[in-house]
C-alpha cells in the first residue's frame, strides 16, 4: 500500500493505507506496507473488520503503553503479547472502502428501539432500526435478519439500517448453513432472464454458435470422466493412447461458452458468481442447472461440445507438441474416484475386473504412470506438495450428519490433477508466447518475513536448523521430512499459511507453488468463471478475432471480483463443515478422542481431533494448578510433576460441551 501524507491540525502526519482485521475482543492490525499497526478499539473510529483504512502511528500512545507495561509482571505481559509485540501502535484516520453493506444477526428490542447484534463477533456495533419498520417486516425479538446498513457508525453516531430478510428464529439448528450463505452474500436465486435463457439453449444445436472454427468429432475416441462419487457435473474427461509409438493424452473440457455469449443473461449472473460453493448440504451453482448438470456436463452416452487440448508426450513425460480446438465426444464411463482406485489396485489377471472395464483399466494404468512422471518432474523443478485430509460429512434426507469421511490424495486423484495441471499449463504457455489477451492463475513467492516467523517452531521439531526456508525446494524437504510424524498436519499447514494466496490477474507471472513459468485455470468452466473466460480468449485467438472493447475494459475487475469470491466460497464451505462437524459431535459429549496440538495462546490450546479432523479447545482453566504457558516454547508446562503439552503432541482428550450456533467445541485432557 502507497503512504500518504496529509496536512492536518497536527501538521504532516504520514499515514499508510491497509486492511484492517479485527479480533473478537475488539483490538484491531492493519498490515501496510509500512509494517503492521496494533489499533486499540477506541481508536478504530467505527471500522469494521475487512474495512480499507488509512491509518496513522500514535506515538505518544505508545510511549504511554510501554511505561504501562514495564510496571506488568511476566506473566500479564504474555498475556498481551499480541499487543506489545505487534509493531506499532496506530488509530484509524478514516474508511476508504466498506466491507459490508449488509449483516446477518439477531434482532432484539430494547426501550422502544430495535437493534440488529451481528452474529460475527468481529463487528462490535450494534445496528439500530426503525421499530416500526422492523414490525412491518413482521420481525420479532429474537429473529435472526439480514439487515442493510445505511449509516455507518462513527465518533459520535451509531450505525443504522433497515431488515431486508427474516431468516428464521434463533435456535433453530436448520438455519446454521442458511446464515453462512448470507453472511458472505451468495446469489441462490438465477434472475429470470438467465432462466429463460437456459430454457431456450435446450433447443440450441451447439455448432450453431458463430464461430470459424471447425467443431471435431471425437466420438470414436474411448473417453471417460472420474469424479466424486457424488458429483453432478462433470467438466472434464480424459483420453489416452498411442500415435506412432507416441502417448496422445487428451484433455477434453465442457465448452460452456458454446451456450453462454459475453453479455448475455446467463453470462452476467455467472460473472458476479464468479464459482460455485460447494456446502455440506448442498451446492450454490455458478450457472443454472440446466446447463450445469444437464446442457454441458459430460455425462456418459450423451453428444457434448467439448474444448479439448491434445498433448503428444515422449517416454520422459515432456510435452513433444500440444493442440487446442473444439470437439464433440460422446463420454464411454463415468467413474467415482473410488471405483477407479479400486481397479488401480486390482492385481494383474484378478477376476475382479469385468471384461467391459478391462479397457477402462488399461487406460487408467496407463494414466497412473504418466501421472506419476509429471509429479516427480514438478518435484524436481521445485513445486511444493501439500497432503492435506479433506472431512466430508455424509447427510440423511433431513440433512443431519450420520458418518465423516476423510479424503486424501491417491492414484485416482492423482491421475485427474496432473492431467488438468498439464493442460492448463499448455494453454496459459500458448497464449503468452502469442503475447495474447489472457486470464491467468498467478502465486507470488511468500514473503521472507512470513517463513522467518516459523523458524522458532520448526526449530523445535528439529527442521530447518540451519534457517528458514527459503525456496520452495527447501519448503518441500520440511514437509518431506515430517510426512508420516504425529506433527506433519502441523507442519503443512503452518507453511500454508505462510504462502501468499494464488490469485487470477490479467498479466503473466509465475505459480510459486506448482513452479509453473505461466498457468491458467482452463478445466472447470461449469463451476469457475475465470476458465469460462480463458476458453472465450482461446477461442478469440485461435479464431484469428479480436475480442470486444467490453470484455478486455473488464479483465482487471473480474479477476480481482473471481479472487475475493472464491476466497469467500472457501470460507463459507470451511465454516459449514465446522457446523456440521459440531452437529456429528453433539451427541458424543462425554465420550474420549485422540488427536493432537496445533494451536497454543495464553488462554489454552486447540486440539485436531484424528477422526473427523474437528478442532476444539482447551481451556487453561481446566489445567491443573501449576501449569504454566510459555510460549517461547510453545507449550503448557508444569515444572514440579515434568508435564508438559507442546505443540505437535498427540493427545487423548474429553468432549465436554458443543456450542452449535458458535460452531466451537470443548475439550478437556483425558
Amino acid at each position: 500500500m502507497a503512504r500518504r501524507k496529509r496536512k492536518g491540525r497536527r501538521g504532516n502526519v504520514q499515514a499508510s493505507i491497509g486492511v484492517i482485521s479485527v479480533s473478537r475482543k475488539g483490538y484491531a492490525f492493519v498490515d501496510t506496507s509500512e509494517g503492521q499497526f496494533f489499533v486499540l478499539q477506541s481508536h478504530q473510529k467505527g471500522a469494521m473488520d475487512g474495512d480499507m483504512v488509512e491509518v496513522v502511528r500514535l506515538r505518544s500512545l505508545e510511549a504511554r503503553r510501554q511505561q504501562q507495561m514495564r510496571g506488568r509482571g511476566e506473566q500479564e505481559v504474555s498475556r498481551n503479547a499480541g499487543e506489545t509485540k505487534r509493531g506499532m501502535l496506530g488509530g484509524v484516520r478514516r474508511v476508504l472502502q466498506r466491507a459490508h453493506t449488509t449483516l446477518v444477526g439477531t434482532l432484539h428490542y430494547e426501550g422502544g428501539l430495535g437493534a440488529v447484534t451481528p452474529h460475527d463477533e468481529r463487528i462490535h456495533h450494534d445496528i439500530f432500526l426503525d421499530p416500526s419498520a422492523a414490525r412491518a417486516m413482521k420481525a420479532k425479538d429474537g429473529d435472526i435478519v439480514l439487515v442493510r446498513i445505511t449509516n455507518y457508525p462513527g465518533k459520535l453516531e451509531s450505525a443504522a439500517g433497515y431488515i431486508e430478510e427474516v431468516v428464521g428464529r434463533e435456535g433453530d439448528r436448520s438455519l446454521g448453513i442458511e446464515v453462512i450463505i448470507r453472511e458472505h452474500g451468495f446469489e441462490t436465486v438465477f434472475s429470470a432472464g438467465a432462466l429463460k435463457e437456459a430454457e431456450r439453449l435446450v433447443e440450441l444445436d451447439f455448432d450453431s454458435t458463430k464461430e470459424r472454427l471447425t467443431r471435431r468429432d471425437l466420438r470414436d475416441r474411448f473417453v471417460f470422466t472420474i469424479d466424486p462419487a457424488d458429483a453432478r457435473d462433470f467438466d472434464d474427461a480424459l483420453s489416452i493412447d498411442f500415435i506412432d509409438g507416441q502417448m496422445r493424452l487428451g484433455v477434453h473440457i465442457a465448452d460452456v461458452s458454446a451456450y453462454v455469449p459475453w453479455d448475455s443473461a446467463i453470462d452476467l449472473d455467472a460473472r458476479r458468481r464468479a464459482t460455485s460453493v460447494y456446502l455440506p448440504d448442498r451446492v450454490i451453482p455458478m450457472l443454472p442447472l440446466r446447463l450445469s448438470e444437464q446442457l454441458c456436463s459430460l455425462r456418459p452416452g450423451e453428444d457434448k461440445a467439448t474444448f479439448s487440448v491434445d498433448m503428444l508426450i515422449d517416454p520422459n513425460g515432456s510435452v513433444i507438441s500440444s493442440e487446442f480446438y473444439p470437439s464433440i465426444i460422446r463420454s464411454s464411463r463415468r467413474l467415482s474416484y473410488d471405483e477407479a482406485l479400486e481397479m488401480l489396485e486390482a492385481a494383474p489377471g484378478t477376476d475382479d475386473i469385468e471384461e467391459p472395464d478391462l479397457l477402462v483399466r488399461d487406460k487408467l494404468l496407463a494414466l497412473r504412470k504418466l501421472s506419476r512422471k509429471l509429479t516427480r518432474r514438478r518435484l524436481q523443478r521445485g513445486a511444493i506438495e501439500f497432503d492435506g485430509v479433506e472431512a466430508k460429512v455424509a447427510l440423511d434426507g433431513e440433512a443431519v450428519p450420520i458418518c465423516v469421511d476423510l479424503r486424501t490424495k491417491n492414484d485416482a486423484t492423482t491421475i485427474v490433477e496432473e492431467a488438468m495441471i498439464l493442460a492448463n499449463e499448455q494453454v496459459a504457455f500458448f497464449m503468452l508466447t502469442l503475447s495474447f489477451p489472457m486470464v491467468y492463475r498467478i502465486h507470488d513467492e511468500p514473503y521472507p518475513a512470513a517463513l522467518e516467523e516459523l523458524l522458532p517452531v520448526l526449530q523445535e521439531f528439529g527442521y530447518a536448523t540451519s534457517g528458514a526456508p527459503q525456496t520452495s525446494r527447501e519448503i518441500q524437504a520440511i514437509l518431506d521430512a515430517a510426512f508420516g510424524r504425529p506433527e506433519h498436519y502441523l507442519i503443512s499447514t503452518l507453511l500454508l499459511r505462510a504462502m501468499k494466496r494464488a490469485r487470477y490477474a490479467p498479466f503473466f507471472s509465475t505459480h510459486f507453488g506448482l513452479a509453473s513459468l505461466s498457468y491458467t485455470h482452463f478445466t472447470a468452466p461449469i463451476r469457475r468463471y475465470p476458465d469460462l473466460m480463458a476458453h472465450r480468449l482461446l477461442r478469440y485467438q485461435l479464431s484469428g478475432e479480436t475480442p470486444p472493447a467490453s470484455l478486455l475494459g473488464q479483465l482487471d475487475w473480474i479477476c480481482e471480483h473471481a479472487s475475493d469470491r472464491e476466497r469467500e466460497a472457501e470460507a463459507a464451505s470451511y465454516e459449514a463443515t465446522a457446523l456440521k462437524l459440531c452437529e456429528f459431535l453433539e451427541p458424543r459429549i462425554g465420550q474420549c478422542f485422540h488427536g493432537v496440538v496445533v494451536s497454543l495462546n495464553s488462554s489454552g490450546f486447540y486440539v485436531r481431533e484424528d477422526t473427523t479432523t474437528a478442532e476444539g479447545f482447551v481451556d487453561r482453566d481446566t489445567l491443573p494448578t501449576g501449569f504454566v504457558f510459555e510460549k517461547g516454547a510453545f507449550r503448557y508446562h508444569d515444572p514440579d510433576p515434568g508435564k508438559t503439552y507442546r505443540l505437535g503432541q498427540p493427545i487423548r482428550v474429553e468432549l465436554t460441551g458443543v456450542d452449535i450456533s458458535r460452531a466451537k467445541l470443548n475439550f478437556v485432557v483425558a
